[in-house]
C-alpha cells in the first residue's frame, strides 16, 4: 500500500506504474528530483501491427472497466459508409464516457455558393465536402472555414467515387479505371456507366449499367486485385450478379464476418461471401425499402432504413427490424422516415433521421436513445404535415419532400462530431425558390460541428512493423501519442478522470467491432 499512495501522489504514467510494482529498489530512480502531490496520469501503451490491409475494418483495441465490468471507456478504428463516401478506416478514436448529461456545444458553418445540399467524408486531417459533382470544399478545422478542393479542383468526384488509403498507398476510384498510387489497377468496362466503388477482402466492387439488344441491366462486380497485382480487365472471370431491376443503384456498403454487403435502391440486398454473389433479399419496384447507411457497433451490423426511419440488425440474410430504434420526436409525424448517417462519437452511436434531421444517440450499455439535436432551427416541428415546407415544394414545382431536411453524414474529427445537412436533392438556391430568409436557407447545406468533452479522433498510419499507441488520461484531458508525438488530445472534466482512476484495460472488446489487425496486446 506504501508503494501504491507514492504512485498516486506522482505525475506517472499508468503503464510505468507496472514496473514499479516489480521491485521496491526501482521506486526511488523515476521518482527523483519530481515534486510530490499531483495528480496520476493514466496511460496504456497498446502495440498494434496492422499486418496486410485487404479492405476491412480494424476495429476494437480495448474497453476500459471498472471491478463490476462496467465500461467507462475504451478505443477503436471507425469505418462507415454513408450514401455516397466511405470514411478513412485508419481513425482512431478514444473516449471516456461522460458521468452526467452534458448539453454538446454545436456551430454552423454553410458550405460556400449557396447549395442546398452537402455530404462530408474524411481522409487523413481533411474534412470533404461534397455539394454536386462538380463542387468539392475542404474545411480547415482550425480557422472552421471553407475553400475549394484542391485535390478535386481538375478532377470532378461523382457520387461514390473518390478514394481510400490501403496500406501504405491510395487508391483511386476514377472514371478512367481504378488507380493505386496513380498506376492502373483495373481497367474499367468500355460501355455503360459504372459507379459506387468498394474495397473489401482483396476484391473491387462496383456497379455496372449497360444494355445489350436495346435493354438496360446492371450489374456488381467483385474483381479480384490486391497491391502488388498487376493490371486486370474487370469484367473476364470476375464474379458478377445481375440485379433484379435495370438503374438499380445502392446508398451503402458493408461488411460482416468476411461478407460484403450493398442494398439496391428497390430493396434487393446483394452480399459476396466465399467467392460468389446471392441475392440475401429480393427487391421490389411496388414498396420502398433503401438502406442509406451500414456500420458495425458493440456487437452488431447495422442499416440505417427508409421508410421506417429505423435500424435494422443484419447477420446473413433478410436483416432484423427494430422499431422504434432510434424513436421519434413526439410533434413529428410517424410517416416516411428516413435512417440515413451513422457514426460512432463518444463510444455512441448517433443516426441522423430525415424529414426533420433528427440526431439520435445510443448508449451501448442501457441500450438507451437520447435525443441530442435538430439539424435545422425551422420550420417548427408539427404532425400535419410529414416533411418541411409542403405547400412551398408544391407551389414550386417540385416533389411534396423536396425541403425535407436530412442528416447526410456524421464524421468524427479531432475532438468534435461534424455533421452535414441537406434538402432531399443537393441543389443551388436561385431565385425562383428562394423562399426563406438567408440565414434559414443557408441551413440547407451546411456543416455542424458538435463538440462534448471525452472523444478525441486521430489519423493513424500503416505501418509494415508493428507500432505503439499509447492512450493518457490527464485531469483535465485525455490523449493518443505515437512515440513522443501526440496525435490529437480532448477536454474532459474532473469528475470523467475520478471515473477511471481504477479501471482496467480489457483487450479486444468495445463498440467498434471485431479486431482485425494481425497484432494487438496491451504491453505492462
Amino acid at each position: 500500500m506504501l508503494i501504491l499512495k507514492y504512485v498516486m501522489m506522482l505525475h506517472l504514467p499508468l503503464f510505468s506504474v507496472y514496473s514499479v510494482f516489480l521491485s521496491s529498489s526501482l521506486l526511488l530512480l523515476p521518482f527523483s528530483g519530481l515534486a510530490c502531490c499531483e495528480d496520476l496520469i493514466l496511460g496504456h501503451t497498446v502495440e498494434i501491427e496492422f499486418g496486410e490491409d485487404r479492405g476491412q475494418s480494424f476495429g476494437n483495441l480495448f474497453e476500459l472497466i471498472d471491478d463490476e465490468g462496467n465500461v467507462l471507456g475504451g478505443a477503436g478504428f471507425l469505418d462507415v459508409y454513408n450514401t455516397r463516401f466511405r470514411n478513412d478506416r485508419y481513425k482512431l478514436q478514444f473516449y471516456i464516457k461522460p458521468t452526467k448529461q452534458t448539453d454538446p456545444l454545436i456551430s454552423r458553418h454553410p458550405v460556400p455558393a449557396r447549395h442546398t445540399g452537402l455530404f462530408i467524408f474524411d481522409e487523413g486531417e481533411t474534412i470533404y465536402g461534397w455539394a454536386d459533382d462538380r463542387h468539392t470544399y475542404e474545411f480547415d478545422t482550425q480557422t472552421n472555414t471553407w475553400a475549394k478542393s484542391r485535390r478535386y479542383e481538375v478532377d470532378n468526384l461523382p457520387s461514390g467515387f473518390g478514394g481510400m488509403k490501403l496500406g501504405d498507398g491510395y487508391l483511386s476510384f476514377r472514371r478512367s479505371g481504378i488507380y493505386f498510387n496513380d498506376k492502373l489497377a483495373v481497367h474499367l468496362p468500355a460501355s455503360g456507366r459504372v459507379y459506387n466503388f468498394y474495397y473489401a477482402e482483396q476484391h473491387l466492387f462496383f456497379f455496372h449499367q449497360d444494355q445489350s439488344n436495346d435493354e438496360q441491366f446492371t450489374k456488381i462486380y467483385a474483381v479480384p486485385w490486391k497491391p502488388g497485382d498487376t493490371t486486370v480487365d474487370a469484367l473476364p472471370n470476375s464474379p458478377s450478379i445481375t440485379c433484379r431491376y435495370p438503374r438499380t443503384t445502392p446508398f451503402s456498403w458493408g461488411q460482416h464476418q468476411g461478407r460484403v454487403v450493398t442494398v439496391g435502391n428497390y430493396g434487393g440486398i446483394y452480399t459476396f461471401v466465399d467467392g460468389k454473389w446471392i441475392e440475401e433479399l429480393q427487391g421490389s419496384d411496388q414498396t420502398s425499402y433503401q438502406v442509406y447507411a451500414q456500420m458495425h457497433f458493440n456487437g452488431t451490423s447495422y442499416m440505417a432504413q427508409y421508410p421506417t426511419g429505423n435500424l435494422f440488425a443484419y447477420d446473413k440474410g433478410p436483416p432484423k427490424h427494430l422499431p422504434n430504434w432510434p424513436p421519434k420526436l413526439p410533434q413529428v409525424s410517424p410517416l416516411a422516415r428516413e435512417a440515413m448517417s451513422l457514426g460512432i462519437y463518444g463510444g455512441k452511436m448517433h443516426v441522423g433521421v430525415w424529414p426533420w434531421a433528427e440526431l439520435w444517440a445510443l448508449n451501448a450499455d442501457a441500450d438507451q436513445w437520447n435525443y441530442i439535436a435538430r439539424g435545422f432551427t425551422h420550420p417548427e416541428l408539427t404532425d400535419q404535415q410529414v416533411h418541411p415546407y409542403e405547400k412551398q415544394a408544391m407551389a414550386q414545382g417540385l416533389v411534396q419532400n423536396h425541403w425535407g431536411q436530412r442528416i447526410t453524414s456524421l464524421v468524427p474529427h479531432g475532438d468534435a462530431l461534424y455533421i452535414a445537412t441537406s434538402s432531399k436533392g443537393s441543389d443551388h438556391w436561385t431565385p425562383d425558390r428562394d423562399f426563406l430568409p438567408k440565414h434559414q436557407a443557408d441551413e440547407y447545406g451546411s456543416l455542424l460541428k458538435l463538440t462534448l468533452p471525452g472523444s478525441i479522433t486521430a489519423t493513424i498510419e500503416w505501418h509494415p512493423n508493428s507500432i505503439d499507441l499509447r492512450f493518457y488520461v490527464y485531469p483535465n484531458r485525455i490523449e493518443i501519442r505515437r512515440g513522443k508525438i501526440t496525435l490529437g488530445s480532448a477536454a474532459i472534466t474532473r469528475e470523467m478522470y475520478n471515473s477511471v482512476l481504477t479501471s482496467t484495460p480489457r483487450p479486444g472488446t468495445g463498440v467498434f467491432g471485431p479486431t482485425a489487425l494481425k497484432r494487438m496486446r496491451i504491453r505492462k
